[in-house]
């Protein structure tokens, strides 16, 4: 029993010493790679399939007419849906977008990834989005 534990300890210590010198020269630290997204192309889509001036009648202007005062309330009140710059010092999303992929996912039932080909939006940021608003 006690040839066991000197075994373990021994290989610990050594596990610990490889840790604590850091990665060799044949392990060279790996960097994250950053998808570069199109958001302003995304958001410009968006805007112009959705939220254009020219209304197709009078009811649509009467039952989404507001929708903007209601974007401009939650980006006013909820920091999350704020439009700020990453750690990469690019823009991130609109609350529009970010509303969008939420209202997307809840009217048609579909899944987080959804959002990636027209929002050009990460399932992770569409969960967050999700956990946010319900959260708040």
């Amino acid at each position: 029993m006690a040839e066991q534990e000197g075994k373990i300890i021994s290989a610990f210590r050594a596990a610990s010493h490889k840790i604590a010198s850091g990665p060799t020269s044949s392990q060279p630290r790996r960097r994250r790679s950053y998808i570069i997204r199109d958001l302003v192309d995304a958001n410009d889509r968006l805007m112009k399939h959705y939220f254009n001036d020219t209304r197709l009648d009078t009811k649509f202007e009467h039952r989404f007419g507001y929708l903007d005062v209601y974007f401009s309330a939650l980006e006013r009140e909820y920091p999350y849906f704020q439009q700020k710059c990453d750690a990469s010092g690019y823009l991130v999303f609109t609350a529009i977008q970010k509303c969008t992929s939420l209202l997307r996912i809840l009217a048609y039932g579909n899944t987080t990834d959804i959002n990636d080909e027209y929002l050009k939006m990460a399932e992770k940021t569409t969960r967050d989005t999700l956990e946010n608003f319900f959260h708040q």
